[in-house]
């Protein structure tokens, strides 16, 4: 049947190819100021109002034109008829989709107007056709870590080269290709006896008896040193995958079957990539923990610590363009991925890239409205004064609510705990520097209105959050009942002298003095004395060291 043929048939039943169509004109000529003449195959009406573009193929030879030609059409409809993209509506009408529906699927992603595809059956006959919809397939992010990992230690170098090859064996019977395994020498500087002090501290503490009371055995016992680590993330898991795999166990397959069911993508994926390495082969160690992004930041910039090899496997090792450091930095989680980190340099001439930029900023803080909505505009500003300059743009969001405050006054580096984000502008020229940091607001509740308002008046119901970071899904509200608010500013900076500052209020940037966040920080401590002192003097004696790990992965 040739294509005119099959334009002719649909056109006589366009109701049947969608309802609600109205066929305006066969052939419709749109003019174009660049290129070829173009001649819509049918061009109607839906019941929208919206011009509908129907573009007709036969074959997977002819299909491969598609996308070209309806991203021709759309630009000159929008050119001949002064249509917007939401006034658009393109129908891919094909009789193959075999060559098609890949680029199809990344068309839908990235089109700024509403497409859809139909595959097309026609009768024997060639008197009829029936009308389906074609759904595009998920589109491939390409790579992406899981951001739950997992950290074996060892007591020696020997132990650790063995662990690397049990861990390589357990990921293949899994029928897991794609990881990653750093290899660190961390050095433990505490003395023997610092080791067993806090050892029986540590239990004295599980079992609530005096320190004093526990067995000469043990009080002599010394604690080995695990310096040696292999630090292993894989390549996200789809869920069909991560079930296959614990199938092995059947009550646990049966049992994650049921648990997904109501869970959050989010939630599930994590859950199942537990499930997955909580099942046999298990690669030898000495000790084993949980890993996450902000844990292997701490690793990565630990001083006296020194990374001895790097092992890639699947795409990890296919992928020769891709270095190490990028690696290290994805497993920072700067990425993004975990709303936690993030951190890119853009070149604002690259349109794709800077929607990347802006699309990522929105799924980062998309529990932090604030500066979502801060930054988006400050990306727009940027685009317009500084069309041609390059940006740097880093953002650490913890969202770790009454923790942020915590951990700012007990732990080492204490201000890397708090949230921060800088958009570096460089331009020839004149150069531009964005901030976000926690500042003063006003009055706070006390912290026993938090605990009611928060955690139902539950101590423990708070110390759990630390089980998963300390991140809280409720820390933009959280913020302003500690008295405190996200706030951005702004240096304009003149020959490496910041020359002006700015604060941005009601959208607007108004004129305010030199600020940094250390001074902005103890504003507010200063302020909220009572509440700060309420929240250590409560949450300090629950704090075992290691029983608190929320490690700093700011900018």
């Amino acid at each position: 049947m040739k294509e005119s043929a099959l334009r002719d048939l649909i056109a006589q039943k366009i109701s049947q190819l969608k309802p609600g169509l109205t066929l305006l004109q066969k052939e419709q000529y749109i003019p174009g100021k660049h290129g070829t003449k173009s001649f819509i195959d049918l061009y109607a009406r839906d019941e929208k109002g919206r011009h509908v573009l129907i573009e007709l193929k036969r074959s997977n030879i002819a299909a491969r034109q598609a996308l070209h030609e309806v991203s021709k059409y759309v630009e000159q409809v929008k050119q001949h008829f002064g249509a917007k993209d939401s006034e658009i509506f393109a129908i891919i009408a094909s009789t193959e989709w075999g060559e098609l529906l890949l680029p199809f699927s990344r068309f839908c992603e990235d089109a700024g107007f509403s497409i859809e595809g139909i595959q097309i059956d026609v009768t024997e006959d060639h008197s009829d056709f029936q009308a389906r919809p074609i759904s595009p397939l998920a589109t491939i992010r390409g790579r992406l870590i899981a951001p739950w990992h997992h950290i074996y230690w060892y007591t020696d170098k020997d132990a650790l080269q063995r662990g690397i090859t049990a861990i390589e064996g357990a990921y293949s019977a899994k029928g897991i290709d794609d990881y990653v395994i750093v290899s660190f020498y961390l050095p433990d500087p505490s003395t023997p006896e610092e080791r067993r002090a806090a050892l029986l501290a540590e239990v004295a503490n599980m079992l609530k008896v005096p320190q004093a009371s526990l067995s000469t055995s043990l009080a002599s016992f010394s604690p080995p040193t695990y310096e040696y680590m292999a630090y292993t993330a894989v390549q996200m898991l789809p869920d069909e995958t991560c079930l296959q795999i614990i199938s092995c166990d059947e009550a646990l397959f049966e049992e994650a079957q049921n648990a997904i069911l109501l869970m959050s993508t989010e939630e599930r994926a994590r859950y199942l990539h537990e499930c997955v390495a909580s099942v046999p082969p298990f690669p030898e160690c000495d000790y084993r923990e949980i890993g996450y992004p902000a844990k292997f930041a701490l690793f990565y910039q630990q001083e006296d610590g020194t990374i001895l090899s790097t092992i890639r496997r699947g795409i990890f090792a296919r992928n020769t363009l891709l270095p190490n450091s990028i690696l290290y930095s994805e497993l920072q989680g700067e990425d993004g991925f975990t709303s936690q980190k993030y951190k890119e340099t853009v070149a604002m001439q690259d349109t794709a890239h800077v929607k990347k930029l802006q699309k990522d900023i929105g799924a980062v803080l998309k529990e932090n409205p604030v500066w979502k909505g801060h930054l988006l505009q400050i990306i727009e500003e940027i685009k317009g004064e500084f069309p041609r300059a390059e940006i740097t743009v880093s953002i650490f969001n913890p969202g770790t609510g009454i923790f942020t405050i915590y951990h700012t006054f007990t732990k080492k580096n204490g201000l890397s705990y708090l949230p921060c984000y800088y958009v570096l502008v460089r331009n020839p020229g004149d150069t531009r520097l964005y901030f976000g940091a926690l500042a003063e607001k006003g009055p706070a509740l006390t912290f026993s209105q938090l605990m009611k308002k928060y955690y139902h008046g539950s101590l423990a119901a708070l110390l759990e959050t630390v089980t998963w970071g300390g991140r809280d899904e409720r820390d933009s509200y959280l913020v302003e009942d500690l008295g405190a608010q996200y706030q951005s500013y702004r240096f304009d900076i003149l020959h490496g002298t910041a020359t002006a500052f700015f604060t941005l209020q009601d959208a607007k940037w108004r004129p305010c003095g030199p600020v940094a966040l250390p001074v902005l920080f103890q504003i507010y401590a200063e302020k909220n004395q009572s509440l700060v002192r309420e929240i250590l003097e409560t949450i300090k004696p629950h704090d075992q060291g290691t029983f608190f790990e929320c490690h700093p992965a700011n900018p």
